[in-house]
């Protein structure tokens, strides 16, 4: 297909701000290579976090054998996230000429915040309710509690994964496919993504294709944007590991703000794939998804593919 400019009948008069009364501009080009680069930069970003983790380490005279420095690790995940963010932006500008598309425009530390809070009530209530059903119980509150390696997991995750998984192919399938193909679709990704994490099975990858994927591809549709998703992202990881001590999927235990009990069937606690592995947490988010969805087609942010006489003469 060609990657010329359109002619201007072509040419998409919306908005590319994405505020919930603007119409959506998916006039991108070159989607294809945009997909490409995106895995690269996935591959890129996560090896960064790794690489850099340990190396901090060892330059600092630490012992890696039981894993990276926690502030290695936190400086890993900071620079993950900085490439990705910066790989982004010339994967939408230069290559899919819609600069900034998915994370500029006004209102984005609104979503971010708020993106945080609700990631920390969904994890919480979570939790409460399988306290509530005996699968967790606070023993005490640590006195040297590890923040940074949860910070870290959520900072880490929250920024790759949210510009891999939604910003890319979230956005991209959505033009291809329309928006529900395109939730569906990533959802079951994201899911599958998460078998190689230790302990997982076809139940916690199943369930988090319900909770995770439904979430954040929910939270994507409804703003059109990834600050909303990625705040959500950073604190259910973070508030998982360094408040409540769990296992955040592919991380291990963590030693958090409170000490814990978590004790009971799988199905109630997460067995190994923590509280993000519980039925309990599964309905939160699916829950919390749905309203999402619901606001996001009432808005309008649900849409279909995109014509073929626009295809043909934007996208390559």
């Amino acid at each position: 297909m060609s990657t010329s400019a359109p002619p201007p009948a072509l040419r998409p008069t919306a908005s590319r701000d994405p505020s919930p009364t603007a119409p959506i501009d998916r006039s991108d080009r070159r989607r294809w290579l945009q997909l490409i680069l995106g895995v690269v930069l996935f591959l890129v970003a996560e090896v960064v976090m790794g690489a850099v983790s340990v190396l901090a380490s060892v330059l600092a005279g630490g012992d890696v054998a039981d894993g990276p420095a926690p502030w290695a690790f936190l400086l890993g995940g900071v620079l993950a996230a900085a490439v990705g963010v910066g790989g982004f932006l010339l994967i939408v500008g230069p290559v899919g000429r819609s600069p900034g598309l998915a994370l500029r425009g006004r209102g984005k530390l609104v979503e971010l915040v708020v993106g945080l809070v609700i990631g920390t009530v969904l994890i919480s209530l979570s939790v409460a309710l399988i306290a509530l059903l005996g699968g967790y119980r606070v023993t005490g509150i640590s006195p040297s509690p590890q923040l940074l390696a949860p910070l870290a997991i959520g900072i880490g995750a929250g920024f790759v994964e949210e510009i891999f998984f939604r910003g890319i192919l979230l956005r991209l399938i959505d033009a291809w496919m329309g928006s529900w193909g395109a939730l569906v679709l990533t959802s079951l990704v994201f899911g599958l993504i998460h078998l190689t994490n230790d302990g997982a099975s076809a139940a916690s990858a199943l369930g988090l294709v319900i909770e995770a994927g439904i979430l954040l591809g929910a939270a994507y549709l409804l703003t059109r944007r990834l600050w909303l998703a990625i705040g959500i992202h950073i604190a259910w990881n973070a508030v998982q590991a360094g408040v409540f001590s769990s296992v955040v999927s592919g991380t291990g235990r963590q030693e958090g703000l409170l000490i814990a009990d978590i004790d009971g069937p799988t199905w109630l606690t997460g067995g190994s794939m923590g509280v993000e592995g519980s039925l309990v947490t599964v309905l939160v988010g699916l829950a919390a998804g749905v309203v999402m969805l619901v606001l996001a087609v009432r808005r309008g942010r649900m849409l279909g593919p995109v014509g073929r006489r626009e295809r043909d003469g934007i996208s390559g």
